[in-house]
């Protein structure tokens, strides 16, 4: 009787290890999964960051170039002076971005060092 009572206690303890083992596996997994959906996060925001920034870069120029393809205005105003305030309505969004900071080749690598 106390043999068999031993055996009962020591099939208890082997379930609730193994218990134990299958949550901190799962908790591993879970972890795991976790950074890797951080990484892509991570990566995601990158794309979009790039992605908004060059829609601003050429949001400006394009709305001018719109402004500019007027009839009457593009009569009025020499090509010269159309091209110059084009191209520097492209340069001045460049400028102001990477004066703010927004520096893409910094924002890259503070990414991959995370």
């Amino acid at each position: 009787m106390e043999n068999e009572l031993k055996k009962n206690i020591w099939d208890e303890l082997l379930k609730i290890e193994k218990h134990e083992d299958k949550m901190l596996t799962s908790m591993i997994r879970l972890i795991r999964t976790n950074e890797k959906m951080s990484e892509r996060i991570n990566r995601l925001t990158t794309i979009m960051l790039i992605l908004t920034w060059v829609t601003l870069i050429i949001s400006i120029p394009n709305t001018l170039a719109t402004f500019y393809g007027i009839q009457k205005i593009n009569e009025m105003l020499k090509i010269e002076l159309i091209l110059i305030t084009l191209m520097f309505s492209l340069i001045l969004p460049m400028i102001i971005l990477f004066w703010a900071g927004f520096d893409l080749r910094n924002i890259m690598k503070n990414n991959k060092t995370k």
